[in-house]
């Protein structure tokens, strides 16, 4: 006799695991520790911005400004965002195409 999977406490429980993951790292610090260092890294920068203004240095923001933004981009997602525009795009037309036969039919 095969046993039935029982999908909802399978969801369930996995809901439970993302919670106590994000918990334990919100009770570790870990989100602190983060936000801290951004800070840290931006008293160093002012740090430095200071002593090249005292130097007489040339001072350009570019120079003191941190990029942290890291591109995710790849030929897949791209592929995945065509498509889901295009998905869309099907969509809002079929949709209103349809409704547009629709109340023609009904008001007219």
């Amino acid at each position: 006799m095969k046993k039935k999977k029982n999908y909802f406490m399978t969801f369930v429980l996995f809901i439970f695991l993302i919670f106590f993951v994000l918990y334990i790292s919100k009770e570790t610090g870990y989100y602190e520790y983060k936000a801290h260092s951004k800070a840290a890294l931006t008293q160093k920068q002012i740090e430095k911005f200071e002593t090249d203004l005292s130097n007489g240095k040339n001072v350009t923001i570019d120079d003191y400004i941190v990029n942290d933004k890291v591109d995710y981009t790849s030929k897949v997602g791209d592929i995945g965002y065509k498509f889901g525009n295009l998905v869309e795009g099907f969509m809002n037309e079929g949709l209103k195409k349809t409704l547009k036969f629709l109340s023609a039919l009904f008001y007219e």
